[in-house]
C-alpha cells in the first residue's frame, strides 16, 4: 500500500515494466530492473518486442511466415532466461512482434505497470537527430511514468554500478502538476534515502506574473524575483531550492552534472509554461543521469 511523508500521498510501485532490446549491454538494464523491484517491493515484467525487418513487404512477408520470427522470439527468450536466471523477485516475460515503442505502450496499458524503464543507447544528439531515438519516442508516447537509464559504461575494469538515487532534482514548472512530481519524488526518497532539490528554470528574465512592474535596478528586481519564486517552491515541499535561467533541458543536464544529481524527475506536458516535451527530449539526448518523465496531461 502507498505510504504518506510530508503529509502527501507517495506514488505506489508494484509493477514495473522493464524494455529491453537484449542487447550485448542489456544485462545492465535488467539487473537495475531487479534491484528497482527490491527496492519497492514490486514485481518484473521483462518485455521485449521483435521488430520487423527493413526493406520490402515482399521482405516482411517472407520474414513472417518463414519461420526467422518464431526462431527470433525464441532466441529472445532463452536470453531473459540465461539474463534472469537466480533471479529472487517475482517476475514474468512478454515478447511480441511490431513496432518496439508502440508495443512497449501496449503492453504497459494491459499489465497496470506503474512504471517503465528502459536503457538509452548513448547516441549522441547529431545520430539521434538523423536515426531517431526509441526511447525519446517512448517518452512522447507512453501513458505512464517512464524510467530511463544512461548506457553502461565499457571497459576492463568496469563493475556494476550499484543502483542509488542519493540526490534527486525535481524539475519544477510551478503549477498545480508539480503534485504528480511530487508523489514521486517522496516514493523514491523513501525508499533510497535521497535529498531531494527543487529546481525551476527561468526561461525569460523577468516575470510580471510574480514581480510587479518597478523601476528599481535590474538586479534588485532579479533577486526578489528569485526570493519569491523560492517561497512558492518551498511551499511544494520543505527542502533546498534553486532557481536558473535558460533553456531549461541544457540548464538542468548542466545542473545535474555539476552537482553530481543521480536523478532528474520532470513533467511532461504540452501547456505553455510547464514543463514541454522538447524539454524532456534534450535531456534524453544529453542523459546526465537517470531520468524519470511523469505525464501530466493525458
Amino acid at each position: 500500500m502507498s505510504g504518506t511523508k510530508m503529509g502527501v500521498n507517495m506514488q505506489p510501485i508494484k509493477k514495473i515494466l522493464c524494455a529491453t532490446d537484449l542487447s550485448k549491454d542489456s544485462g545492465h538494464l535488467l539487473s537495475f530492473g531487479v534491484d528497482l523491484c527490491m527496492r519497492f517491493d514490486a514485481c518484473l515484467l521483462v518485455f521485449h518486442t521483435v521488430p520487423p525487418p527493413r526493406g520490402s513487404v515482399a521482405r516482411k512477408v517472407e520474414f513472417e511466415r518463414g519461420g526467422e520470427k518464431q526462431e527470433q522470439i525464441k532466441n529472445a527468450q532463452t536470453k531473459i532466461n540465461k539474463h534472469m536466471a537466480g533471479c529472487t523477485v517475482k517476475w514474468e516475460s512478454v515478447i511480441v512482434y511490431g513496432d518496439p515503442v508502440l508495443e512497449t505502450a501496449t503492453a504497459a496499458k494491459k499489465a497496470n505497470a506503474d512504471v517503465v524503464i528502459a536503457e538509452s543507447l548513448g547516441l549522441s544528439g547529431f545520430q539521434q537527430f538523423f536515426i531517431g531515438s526509441v526511447v525519446g519516442s517512448m517518452a512522447q508516447t507512453l501513458l505512464l511514468p517512464f524510467l530511463v537509464i544512461p548506457p553502461a559504461k565499457t571497459g576492463p575494469e568496469t563493475r556494476r554500478p550499484k543502483l542509488e538515487f542519493t540526490r534527486i532534482t525535481v524539475a519544477c514548472s510551478l503549477t498545480p502538476s508539480d503534485s504528480h512530481l511530487k508523489k514521486h519524488a517522496l516514493a523514491f526518497s523513501e525508499r533510497f534515502n535521497s535529498k531531494i532539490r527543487l529546481v525551476h528554470v527561468m526561461e525569460s528574465p523577468l516575470s510580471e506574473g510574480v514581480v510587479a512592474s518597478t523601476s528599481a535596478p535590474y538586479e534588485q528586481v532579479q533577486r526578489r524575483l528569485e526570493e519569491t519564486l523560492s517561497v512558492q517552491l518551498k511551499k511544494m515541499m520543505p527542502c533546498k531550492t534553486t532557481i536558473l535561467h535558460g533553456v531549461p533541458g541544457e540548464e538542468l543536464a548542466l545542473y545535474a552534472k555539476n552537482h553530481g544529481i543521480d536523478l532528474i524527475i520532470t513533467g511532461v506536458d504540452d501547456h505553455p509554461g510547464r514543463i514541454t516535451p522538447s524539454t524532456s527530449a534534450s535531456l534524453i539526448r544529453q542523459l546526465p543521469c537517470a531520468l524519470l518523465t511523469i505525464p501530466l496531461n493525458r
